[in-house]
């Protein structure tokens, strides 16, 4: 068995990243790519993915997880469509209650509990991967769709890209305590929402060149 354990959320960004592995297995079970590491998909969302991974992490035991996955960029934050990035950071953007006055508050500020989740410290990666622009990422259950909603979000939790499941991964990484590392490449920018504008091939095809070095598993 592999020691690396990569995780995507979707069969769409796995097909993006491994078309010579059938994804059908790898929604089953982990799946090894030569003895470099092995690969799997956990499903789309917080709920899917935790109870996804922490099966796996419950049967088998991994030195490592890598998270690897397309994202959305906040507007306003210095970031081009296909720019990968290391995720170091999460905070469920979601989370919370709304007060009488039709206002989201953060379940941080409601409960007093945080609400932020880190991976582990890029100075236990390769070069190449310690080296990649380090991020602050939200989880949302809801995509960004307007550009008011992407500039509410990256304010108030002064973050810079948002995905489906990275709060997810770092949390029951943690508890399993395996190191995990989150990589992904900006698709979108989260705007004003308009999906013929998003690459999503192109962003995979850039993660997978920045990511999946032969030499940084070896």
């Amino acid at each position: 068995m592999n020691e690396t354990l990569i995780v995507i959320a979707s069969k769409e960004e796995f097909e993006g990243l491994f078309p010579e592995v059938p994804a059908e297995s790898a929604l089953e079970s982990p799946v090894a790519v030569e003895s470099l590491y092995d690969v799997f998909i956990c499903g789309v969302g917080v709920l899917e993915f935790s109870a996804n991974l922490a099966f796996i992490l419950s049967k088998k035991q991994y030195k490592r997880v890598i998270q690897l996955g397309i994202c959305g960029a906040y507007y306003g934050h210095d970031l081009q469509l296909c720019d990968v990035v290391r995720v170091d950071s999460e905070i469920l953007g979601d989370m919370g209650v709304q007060d009488r006055n039709g206002h989201f508050v953060p379940w941080s500020e409601v409960s007093g509990e945080s609400i932020t989740y880190a991976g582990e410290s890029p100075w236990n990666l390769p070069l190449g991967l310690a080296s990649l622009k380090s991020v602050a990422g939200v989880t949302v259950s809801c995509s960004t769709g307007t550009r008011y909603l992407s500039l509410r979000r990256s304010g108030m939790f002064n973050a810079d890209v948002e995905s489906m499941e990275g709060a997810a991964c770092f949390a029951v990484c943690r508890r399993f305590g395996v190191p995990a590392f989150q990589f992904r490449a900006v698709s979108n920018i989260a705007t004003d929402r308009d999906v013929s504008a998003w690459k999503i091939p192109e962003a995979l095809s850039a993660l997978k060149s920045a990511v999946l070095c032969p030499e940084y598993f070896s």
